[in-house]
């Protein structure tokens, strides 16, 4: 019975997972179908944004009224927004129904790890957790494969159409398999945090996207940061008043969670530097084929998932602290080698900082789940494990806003100060066959100055690293204790 609904969890988690992918190799093609190449950005920002802003109040309500309800709302929500993004007809149409995608995705995957979190003690969390965390690794290596194959056989519709027997399945076998014990309660979830956090979050996140995009102070980026700030002062006001917080202050506070969120949030950015930037280093600096870039990229998920795996079934074998200073030290180590490359550099030091970063996550990011969820208690788990995720996805959106504004201005200011360069475009560089056309001394110079920002982008992500390094230090060097009732 147990088998039956790790199954189904992992199927769930991974399609929720493989959206963030998958998706990428399409969106040329959907924007030349649909006729919308200039909103093609938020295909991908409608789903993060929504998936980000959900995910706290999934994990609260969950731990209110049970886990079946909760993660059945966001598998049968994913499922009829996938169904719909298959059909849609514009790209204003795509958009609000990734949106629905990401409000279903936000519940499917905190939720998995929740009930996994229930159904299994320290140890064999430990093995789960690291099946689950290598779901995300193999969803990153076969999401744009998949997605190739299926925009150049069938259509770019399948990429959506696709999740719904699947998810169906996963569907249906929660019902069947899983089994809960619901208790009920007099509390009730706080909606007027709830809304606060919704839309305090929204814009927030919709400011730190479009900045990323323009890398310009408009009046609308600057009142949507506005109200984010007013909208979210008030929330934590509220929240030291409601009697059902959504986001309980105290267990933030906890040292052990405030490291393990703490470390969390830094990684992410050095998550986003690989995913974003690797792929134009490729292509931009070393001439490489948007094919060779993707498999630049790949040594971080094979890495990973397979770290996760052996590092979940040996959880026990050196302490919480020990293993995240490890994790988090390899990343230290990867940026680092990733900040010395230059135009001359082999491909096997990006090959080999790449995988050391993967392996990094692969020990750490299980050995996270696994000790949160085992410090907290059964009605909290869900929140704390969502809080969680909620605070990876911000880490990842705040650092493509940040690296992509610190790349932009690197590299446009030197390209409009070069006269060779001024009637050259960056996106020139990223088109091999432009870049084929430009002379060599021109070449030479704008792959300098790209290299020049990558590495900036590298400079701050072994920051992020080295912090996330320094809270990690902070988690306790023996195995934690299960809190009452967990």
């Amino acid at each position: 019975m147990r088998k039956n609904v790790t199954v189904a969890l992992l199927l769930a988690t991974f399609l929720a997972a493989i959206e963030g992918t998958v998706v990428s190799v399409a969106t040329p093609v959907i924007a030349s179908e649909l006729n919308g190449a200039t909103l093609v950005s938020w295909v991908f920002a409608a789903f993060l944004l929504f998936t980000a802003v959900s995910t706290p109040i999934y994990g609260k309500v969950a731990d209110l009224f049970g886990r079946k309800r909760v993660l059945l709302f966001g598998i049968g929500l994913f499922t009829l927004s996938s169904l719909l993004c298959g059909l849609a007809t514009s790209m204003e149409q795509l958009i609000v129904f990734r949106a629905l995608q990401g409000l279903g995705a936000g519940a499917v995957l905190p939720i998995s790890m929740t009930i996994i979190g229930d159904l299994y003690k320290y140890e064999e969390r430990g093995k789960i957790q690291g099946i689950l965390s290598a779901v995300w690794g193999v969803s990153g290596v076969l999401g744009p494969v998949i997605g190739g194959f299926l925009v150049e056989t069938l259509s770019w519709r399948y990429v959506f159409l696709l999740n719904v027997p699947f998810a169906l399945l996963s569907f249906i076998m929660i019902i069947i398999f899983y089994k809960e014990n619901v208790t009920e309660t007099s509390e009730r979830i706080d909606l007027k945090g709830a809304l606060l956090f919704a839309s305090g979050t929204t814009a927030f996140l919709y400011a730190l996207i479009t900045f990323s995009e323009t890398n310009e102070w408009t009046t609308t980026i600057v009142g949507s940061g506005m109200l984010s700030i007013i909208l979210l002062g008030s929330f934590f006001l509220s929240e030291r008043k409601a009697k059902s917080p959504l986001l309980p202050l105290d267990l933030l506070k906890q040292p052990t969670i405030a490291a393990i969120n703490g470390s969390v949030f830094f990684a992410a950015w050095v998550l986003v530097s690989m995913s974003a930037y690797i792929p134009i280093w490729a292509q931009a600096v070393l001439g490489k084929t948007a094919t060779e870039a993707g498999f630049m990229l790949m040594p971080l998920s094979v890495a990973w998932t397979f770290t996760s795996i052996i590092g979940g079934r040996t959880l026990g074998v050196a302490s919480p602290r020990r293993r995240a200073m490890i994790g988090m030290g390899l990343l230290v180590i990867g940026t680092l080698t990733l900040t010395l490359l230059s135009q001359s550099s082999s491909d096997v030091w990006v090959y080999s900082a790449v995988a050391l970063i993967g392996v990094g996550f692969g020990l750490s990011q299980p050995m996270f789940i696994v000790v949160l969820q085992t410090v907290v208690s059964y009605q909290q788990r869900g929140t704390a494990t969502a809080t969680n995720s909620f605070l990876s996805t911000v880490g990842q959106t705040l650092g493509v806003a940040v690296f992509g504004a610190v790349f932009n201005f690197v590299v446009l200011n030197d390209f409009k100060e070069s006269s060779s360069l001024s009637k050259v475009s960056l996106e020139d560089f990223f088109n091999q066959r432009v870049t084929e056309t430009l002379s060599a001394s021109v070449r030479l110079q704008g792959e300098q100055i790209i290299a020049t920002g990558l590495n900036s982008i590298f400079i701050g992500a072994m920051v992020a690293a080295i912090i996330a390094f320094i809270i990690a230090s902070r988690l306790p060097t023996h195995r934690p204790e299960p809190s009452q009732h967990s």
